[in-house]
């Protein structure tokens, strides 16, 4: 032990004798596990940390509907169940407890403005099952549950009570303004509970003669111990099949699947790039390794004949590599503090950068995964970096390093190697530049993407109806038209819509439509339905192919049934003639309602750009009123800058509407950039790896070509007083360094292409092999290469050769 720790101080001494190196070295490794820290903090936080439910995170699953004509990627929210299915599924055996969940909007109201809160029905067992224990108060009582809009009891979020009543402590038991009614306040929730991401606002939830058919709820259960997440879905799935059976009008063609509650929320695409990610994290890793080991190459051989002489005197081979290998080891632990310190504020400014506040349940704070990564992460670059070049500088050459004058001089092998080292990081880059192309290439093809009609000059905002005075379909359809109408009367708004969706953001509501003579009942065709008011293809600008709009009058007359369709699903019922005056029926479980097509509209993008389904390619387009929902957006086209105009749009409609809260207030191009700033984000972390990963290798290339410089003055002076020209012994090291690029290169190409394809299924309208991609990738290296060669070659050809030859 008093060995080891004299070497530790040995090492401490020697790096601290030579400060440069030590702080060149120490900034690379601190860049290289910092960013991996950064980036696994974010993996952890979505896929390995624990969810906040204590020793039964990993029982709380969600259940949600399938159905033969439905695709296999609806969400849960797309797809729930009903409660009288769900009662069943608790007799299945497979759960300690099973809940359910509806989310809502409601609007507060009260001495503040108009407020509106995400929120949700729950069933009063939800919470228990989770083991939520409220702040304040207490769980809803069963006697408590009640159909939605006759609650009378409501639960806060900890956010909430401190947001909007003053973190008041006598909250409890106090009355508060919710959808216009009085609702007493039974609990609130610890600090930070949102479930099931960003909701506030709970009730308790009962549904009384709700049909089998009403599939409006979440379910989310607590497995039984013992019980498999596969022998859950068997049980239940024979319980489907059962009512499939018994109740052939509502379920017929209807199943249930399980999944852990962390995979309904992180889907396939989040989890595929966190797995790039962190692949090219790793690469910005390696490249700091293979920098650091050259540099640990180069300083062997510069205390070749310390070594010699250690060995001489006694110094076994394993004391000299354990020596060598503890000058990385000691520069590993201080980097990688370092580095665990810069992820820590990179992640802070990582989640603040986010434009919508994340789920409760991601977590980004350090925790033992962190640290053991952290950990080990040193561990891997202290072994990476030391390791070889001790094993080569342990095993001096006595009698040659110990002669008077004798030059330390590295052999070919070692050459071979430090040339080797700087190729694996060329071919490092190209991976990640290539990567880094794609995924910015695939931002920009999402932001440019023609959504079928003019996004320019367009302002969109949502707004909640609550409230008894619009219960009825009809005083909703009202409100929304003469809304609409009154918000074309702002100067400098052209033209104005409602509808229940916004294109490139709102997929349109889930429908399942039959053709009259074309289709049987059970062979439906699953689209998207948008409601909407007069003036929506006005004011986005569109240009009907066949027919005519929906009117006013119709689109207010909840008995209006007619329809217009796009262009793909008219191409898909008939093909060779017109879908004007044909009918078209919603297939509901137990009745179908016929629609009749007065007009083909040109295809509109509704889905989120690269979230495209068969289902999200047919649009129907229906009178608000078939749909009558609470929940709205307002589309308004200005004459000019539809910047200017959100401010006074707003408070026209607030003025004319003070009980009526409006939300998402944003012009279309900013909501564009909503929706895609996922793919931005992680096209802007691969733009900064590869940033990172091309200046580590213009340093390595550079420490070699710089060393080699160093090692042939004699041969360079020579060669200029035999009268060679400046330009041929820059040329000759320029070369060099581009030979050891070229097999960079190669070796790269071969991993770009494989990191390539772990892009293919998420990267939009961008093909990953391109070969302008590669090309481009490889053109900028061989720049990077040229200007981290010529600096040191350019000093070479400037070497005095009357003075190298005198001190030679």
């Amino acid at each position: 032990m008093s060995a080891l720790l004299q070497d530790i101080r040995y090492a401490c001494r020697s790096l601290t004798g030579r400060p440069g190196f030590a702080a060149a070295a120490l900034v690379t490794i601190a860049i290289g596990i910092g960013a991996n820290v950064t980036v696994f903090s974010i993996v952890n936080a979505l896929v390995l940390r624990p969810l906040p439910f204590g020793e039964r995170s990993d029982r709380v699953v969600t259940l949600y509907s399938t159905h033969a004509q439905q695709p296999e990627d609806w969400g849960w929210n797309d797809s729930s169940v009903s409660l009288l299915d769900l009662q069943d599924f608790r007799d299945a055996g497979a759960f300690d407890a099973l809940g359910g969940y509806m989310g809502r909007n409601f609007t507060l109201t009260g001495d503040e403005a108009a407020e509106r809160v995400r929120g949700g029905s729950v069933t009063p067992d939800l919470f228990p099952l989770l083991g939520i224990q409220p702040l304040f108060g207490r769980h809803f009582r069963a006697d408590e549950a009640a159909p939605p809009g006759l609650e009378q009891a409501v639960m806060l979020t900890h956010g909430l009570w401190q947001r909007r009543y003053g973190a008041r402590p006598d909250i409890i038991g106090q009355t508060v303004l919710v959808n216009g009614l009085p609702r007493t306040v039974v609990g609130v929730l610890p600090s930070g509970f949102r479930f099931p991401e960003r909701d506030e606002l709970y009730m308790p939830l009962r549904w009384d003669d709700a049909p089998r058919s009403a599939r409006n709820v979440n379910g989310v259960g607590l497995l039984a111990p013992g019980v498999t997440l596969e022998q859950a879905q068997g049980r239940l799935s024979a319980v489907a099949e059962r009512l499939a059976r018994e109740y052939a009008d509502s379920n017929r063609g209807f199943g249930v699947r399980i999944l852990p509650f962390r995979d309904s929320q992180v889907g396939r695409e989040e989890r595929q790039l966190s797995v790039v990610l962190m692949a090219a994290v790793g690469f910005v890793l390696l490249i700091a390794c293979a920098n650091l080991a050259n540099l640990f190459l180069v300083r062997g051989v510069a205390r070749q004949r310390e070594m010699a002489i250690r060995a001489a005197m006694g110094a076994s081979r394993t004391r000299l590599a354990r020596q060598l290998f503890l000058d990385a080891v000691v520069l590993s632990v201080p980097g990688a503090a370092l580095g665990l310190l810069g992820a820590v504020w990179a992640v802070d400014a990582i989640r603040v950068s986010f434009p919508e506040e994340l789920p409760y349940w991601l977590r980004f704070d350090v925790d033992v995964r962190i640290a053991l990564f952290t950990a080990g992460a040193a561990l891997f670059t202290a072994i990476a970096v030391g390791l070889l070049p001790a094993v080569r500088a342990s095993r001096p050459h006595l009698v040659e390093d110990l002669k008077e004058g004798a030059r330390a001089t590295p052999g070919h092998a070692q050459q071979r190697l430090q040339s080797s080292l700087v190729a694996a990081q060329v071919a490092l880059c190209l991976a990640l530049l290539v990567g880094a192309q794609l995924m910015i290439a695939s931002f920009v093809a999402l932001q440019s993407a023609d959504l079928g009609f003019d996004p320019r000059s367009l302002i969109t905002m949502r707004a909640y109806l609550a409230g008894d005075q619009y219960d009825a379909i009809d005083a909703r359809s009202r409100f929304f038209d003469e809304a609409a109408s009154s918000l074309r009367a702002v100067p400098g708004v052209v033209a104005a819509a409602a509808t229940t969706s916004i294109p490139g953001d709102d997929g349109g509501a889930g429908v399942r439509l039959v053709v009259d003579g074309r289709t049987g009942p059970d062979d439906a065709v699953g689209a998207g339905a948008v409601g909407v008011t007069s003036g929506i293809f006005e004011t986005l600008g569109v240009r009907l192919l066949e027919g005519r709009a929906l009117t006013q009058a119709e689109t207010i007359d909840a008995a209006a049934r007619v329809a217009v369709v796009n262009e793909t699903l008219a191409r898909l019922f008939w093909p060779a003639g017109t879908a004007v005056g044909s009918r078209i029926g919603v297939r509901a479980p137990t009745d179908i309602t016929w629609y009749r097509i007065v007009g083909v509209a040109p295809d509109v993008h509704y889905e989120e750009v690269g979230e495209e389904t068969p289902q999200s390619r047919l649009t129907m387009y229906v009178p608000y009123a078939a749909l009558g929902s609470r929940t709205m957006a307002f589309i308004a086209r200005a004459s000019d800058e539809p910047q200017a105009l959100t401010v006074p749009a707003r408070a026209h409609l607030t003025r004319a509407y003070p009980g009526v809260p409006l939300y998402e207030v944003m012009t279309m191009a900013e909501r564009r950039r909503f929706v895609t700033w996922e793919q931005a984000f992680f096209g802007r972390l691969m733009g900064v790896f590869a940033a990172m990963a091309v200046a580590l290798a213009c340093v390595g290339l550079y420490a070699l070509i710089a060393f080699a410089v160093r090692q042939r003055n004699g041969e360079i002076g020579v060669r200029l007083a035999l009268g060679a020209e400046p330009a041929q012994v820059a040329r000759l090291f320029m070369r060099q360094g581009l030979v050891v690029s070229s097999m960079g290169l190669t070796a790269g190409t071969v991993l770009a292409a494989a990191l390539a394809a772990g892009l293919s299924g998420i990267i939009y309208g961008v093909n990953p092999w391109s070969g302008w991609h590669f090309a481009g990738a490889a053109a900028l290296l061989v720049v990077v290469v040229l200007f981290a060669s010529y600096l040191p070659a350019r000093r070479a050809s400037r070497i005095d050769p009357t003075a190298v030859l005198r001190a030679g």
